[in-house]
Parts: structure tokens; sequence; C-alpha cells
């Protein structure tokens, strides 16, 4: 991890347990509106609201994948999204050894392709995440990803779109059923 990138995921982590402190009510803070010429990490880090998802992204050696043709539409959890998750989880999955971990986590975030508000307009969906599981896309009340709401919607990027949403999404756990292991 890049020296720079590291203190500022040191100082995101530092920052949650004050920040959640302080009262204020939960949401997305204003954003500038980025420049939509980059591609999704450079559009990401310009509107402030992605920092812990980038650490996320560089230490699992995925920036590079993100920075490719695409076109992608990522579902980028918010900072607030993951000040909501268990913080020993979040400190475990940063950590060099389990990078596979955090790429698989991170991979159902990503689908192939451009999906808007507009092209998803009145439809329900299944698309096939980069973790290789499937996500459910409801474009019939705004826009919801496995019934989480798009807080930050169709931020355009040179090599995809970006739908932000306040929660990070959990790939499908698999639960042998006790007879099975009989």
């Amino acid at each position: 991890m890049h020296p720079v990138h590291a203190c500022l995921a040191a100082l995101a982590m530092a920052l949650a347990p004050a920040a959640a402190k302080t009262g204020e009510p939960l949401g997305v803070a204003e954003t500038l509106t980025p420049d939509p010429s980059g591609d999704v990490i450079d559009v990401a880090a310009a509107m402030g609201q992605f920092t812990r998802f980038l650490a996320a992204v560089e230490a699992a050696g995925y920036e590079e994948t993100l920075r490719g043709e695409g076109p992608f539409t990522i579902f980028a959890p918010t900072d607030e999204a993951f000040r909501h998750m268990d913080q020993t989880e979040v400190r475990r999955l940063m950590l060099p050894q389990n990078s596979d971990e955090l790429r698989a986590l991170l991979g159902h975030h990503v689908v192939r392709g451009r999906l808007t508000t507009e092209n998803m307009s009145g439809r329900i969906v299944r698309v096939e995440a980069a973790s290789g599981y499937h996500l459910t896309i409801d474009g019939r009340d705004g826009l919801r990803v496995n019934d989480q709401l798009v807080a930050m919607q169709d931020v355009s990027a040179t090599n995809g779109v970006i739908q932000g949403i306040n929660a990070v999404l959990a790939p499908p756990v698999l639960i042998a059923r006790a007879t099975a292991l009989r």
C-alpha cells in the first residue's frame, strides 16, 4: 500500500468513532460534482465519500482492475457504510494475508456494464457481480441493490458509473444443513 493511502486509511478509521459520537444524522454529506473525465477510482476519490472503500480497493490489489476499460457499475459503499461494520472485522479484512477475502467482498459490489437509474427504470433484474454471486437491481422506485437504496445515483466516469450505497453488501453464505453433516 502506498504510504499516503495507508495514512489516509488509518486516519479514516481513527476518525470514525469520533464522527459517530457527534450525534450528526446518518446519511451522505454534500459533495462537489466530480469531473466525469476520470475513471471510477479517480471520480470516487474526488467525491470524498469513499475513502474507506478506496483504501480497501488498494489493500485488495483491485485498483488496476477498476481502472480498466470497463464499463463497470460500482455499488460503492460510502464511508458511513464502513462505519456501520464491525471495526474488528474491517481491520482483519485490511490485513495483507486477507486480501483474497477482501477482494471477493469488493467484487460483490462490481457489475459489468453501465447500470443507471434511467436504464433500470421500472425494472427488476438479477445481474452477476464480479464475485460470481448475483445481485438484485430494482429500478421501480429509485434504485436499489439487494434492497439497499442507492443514496448517490449515477455518478459518471469514463469507464463506468458509481452508485453510492450506505451499506456494505455481503455475499450470501452457504450454510450446510445439519443432516448433511451426519
